[in-house]
């Protein structure tokens, strides 16, 4: 069979393509891969927005449940707190009113055992306090070791992130035995006018003027490792003249008593003012 010289050459040009075609390296070829590449190129810049936008989902709904449960925790600790602080209110007033001689004469234990000096309890003035203290059920030493483990049972479950040590130890001997305040013996009684136990000291203030007055009340606490008196602030709503001021301080929405035993001035003070001047 004879070929023309056309023939001849678009056999030639065949045989190159099939050899570029095989080879990889036709035009075609070449286009081809360009435009796939470009496809996939872009296929994975809106496969990584994609996955940009849900992990930024993602994130936002993690913010949002922290932040949720944040205010869940702050919310129920401050319930816990308030709880708290309000049962040990109730607790003070009803064992201030009931139990006032059984508690002060637990105080004066815990206080001599700590080797504090401690005063000899006020005599009854009137017929009724002494036949109030006459008739007065003597406390057990036992039963004061077993209401504190109860309160600290208490606290556990009210707020088991708090550390408070309410534990007292009570030997098996002497738990039977009644718990007796401690009295000065022989020392001189203070010279000068006395007040009535149950007074209290508005420290120049008649009692119309103490509603709504503002006040300040320094506890000790520890800071660095060492104590400091820490001012807290707060408005008298109502006052009783045996018992004390009821104060609401600032950020907290229950009321405190504060007693001839605290430490408080009148008026609104950041630092503790001199001993001399604090009337």
């Amino acid at each position: 069979m004879v070929f023309s010289e056309a023939d001849e050459k678009r056999l030639e040009a065949l045989k190159v393509s099939l050899e570029q075609a095989r080879a990889g390296t036709h035009s075609r070829i070449v286009q081809e891969e360009k435009r796939l590449r470009s496809v996939k190129g872009s296929k994975f810049g809106k496969a990584e927005s994609l996955r940009d936008f849900r992990l930024a989902i993602v994130q936002t709904t993690f913010e949002k449940a922290k932040s949720e449960a944040e205010d869940e925790y702050h919310r129920e600790k401050g319930n816990v707190q308030d709880k708290l602080v309000q049962d040990v209110i109730d607790r003070q007033r009803r064992h201030t009113k009931v139990e006032a001689p059984e508690l002060r004469a637990v105080t004066r234990k815990m206080r001599n055992a700590r080797g504090e000096a401690v005063s000899a309890p006020a005599t009854a003035k009137g017929k009724r306090e002494a036949k109030m203290a006459a008739a007065a059920i003597p406390l057990r030493q036992g039963d004061v070791e077993e209401d504190f483990e109860a309160m600290a049972t208490a606290v556990h479950n009210l707020a088991p992130h708090l550390e408070i040590d309410l534990e007292i130890e009570v030997a098996p001997s002497k738990r039977g035995r009644p718990v007796e305040p401690v009295r000065s013996r022989g020392m001189p009684e203070p010279s000068g006018p006395k007040r009535k136990r149950a007074d209290f000291d508005f420290k120049g203030k008649s009692r119309a003027e103490v509603s709504g007055a503002r006040i300040t009340v320094w506890y000790e606490e520890e800071l660095n490792g060492r104590k400091v008196d820490v001012p807290y602030q707060g408005v008298v709503n109502s006052c009783d003249p045996r018992e004390g001021l009821y104060v609401k301080f600032e950020g907290s929405p229950e009321e405190m008593l504060i007693t001839n035993e605290d430490d408080w001035r009148w008026g609104a003070h950041s630092r503790k003012p001199p001993e001399s001047s604090r009337k």
